[in-house]
C-alpha cells in the first residue's frame, strides 16, 4: 500500500475513533439521566406499593367484616372462595340482572301494546258467551218444541192409524151391504107372482088411489133399505107380499 492510502485510512479510523467516543459520552449521558428517572420512579412505584398494599390490608379487614356481616363464611356456596371468586360472580350477576332489566323493558313495552288486544279479546269473549247462553236458551226452546212436535206426530199417528182402521171398517161394511142389498134385490125380482083368474070391477078412482098407494110404499121401502143396516131376505119379502095383497 502507498503511504497516501495508508494515511487515509489512518484518518478513517480516527474519525470513527472519534465518533465512538462520541457516541459513549452521549449514552453515557443518557444513562445517567435514565437511573435518575428509574430511581426516582422506584421511588414512587414503592411508596405506592406501599399505600396500595396498606390499602389492601384495609379491604381485606373490610371484605372479612362484610363476610360475616352478609354471611357469606356460613355459606356453603361461598365458603371456601377467595375476594376474587366473589367479586367476579358478583360481576356476573350484575350482568345477568342488567339483561334482565332490559327484558323487563322489552317486555313491558311488548304489554303495553297487548293491553288493549286483550281488552278488546275480553270484550269479543264476553260478546261471545252471550252468544253462547241465547244460542244455549234458543236449543233448548228447539228441543222442547221438537219433543212436543214428535208427541204430536205421535199422536197424530195414533189418530191417523185409528182414522184408517175406521175407514177399513166403514168400507168394508158398506160392500157389505152392498152386496146384501144386491142379493136382495136379486131375491125380490126372483119371487113368482101369482095372482088370482078372478077380477073385481074396480072402479077408475079406487084403481088410482090404490096405485098411488104401492108407489107411496114402493118408494117407503126402497128408502128403508138405502138408511137402514142390512137386512135378510126374509124381513124384505114381507112388504112385498103385503103390497102385492094390497093390490090384489
Amino acid at each position: 500500500m502507498s503511504s497516501y492510502e495508508v494515511s487515509r485510512i489512518v484518518l478513517k479510523c480516527q474519525k470513527e475513533r472519534d465518533d465512538a467516543l462520541r457516541r459513549e459520552e452521549s449514552s453515557r449521558d443518557k444513562l445517567k439521566l435514565l437511573e435518575v428517572s428509574s430511581r426516582s420512579q422506584i421511588q414512587e412505584l414503592k411508596a405506592k406499593l406501599k399505600e396500595l398494599t396498606n390499602e389492601n390490608k384495609n379491604l381485606h379487614r373490610t371484605v372479612k367484616k362484610l363476610r360475616l356481616d352478609l354471611g357469606l363464611e356460613g355459606n356453603p356456596r361461598f365458603k371456601g372462595k377467595m375476594t376474587k371468586d366473589v367479586i367476579k360472580e358478583l360481576y356476573e350477576q350484575e350482568d345477568t340482572c342488567s339483561h334482565l332489566k332490559e327484558n323487563n323493558q322489552l317486555l313491558s313495552v311488548q304489554l303495553r301494546e297487548m293491553v288493549p288486544i286483550i281488552v278488546q279479546t275480553q270484550q269479543q269473549k264476553s260478546e261471545l258467551q252471550t252468544q253462547l247462553k241465547d244460542m244455549e236458551r234458543k236449543m233448548r226452546d228447539l228441543a222442547k218444541e221438537n219433543n212436543k212436535l214428535e208427541q204430536f206426530l205421535q199422536e197424530s199417528r195414533k189418530e191417523r192409524e185409528e182414522l184408517e182402521r175406521v175407514h177399513m171398517m166403514l168400507k168394508k161394511s158398506i160392500e157389505d151391504a152392498k152386496t146384501v142389498t144386491s142379493r136382495s134385490v136379486q131375491t125380490t125380482t126372483s119371487i113368482p107372482v101369482t095372482l088370482p083368474t078372478t077380477y073385481k070391477k074396480i072402479s077408475r078412482e079406487s084403481s088410482s088411489s090404490q096405485a098411488s098407494q104401492v108407489t107411496q110404499e114402493k118408494r117407503k121401502v126402497s128408502l128403508e133399505t138405502s138408511n137402514s143396516p142390512p137386512l135378510s131376505a126374509g124381513s124384505i119379502q114381507k112388504p112385498y107380499y103385503r103390497t102385492l095383497r094390497n093390490q090384489s
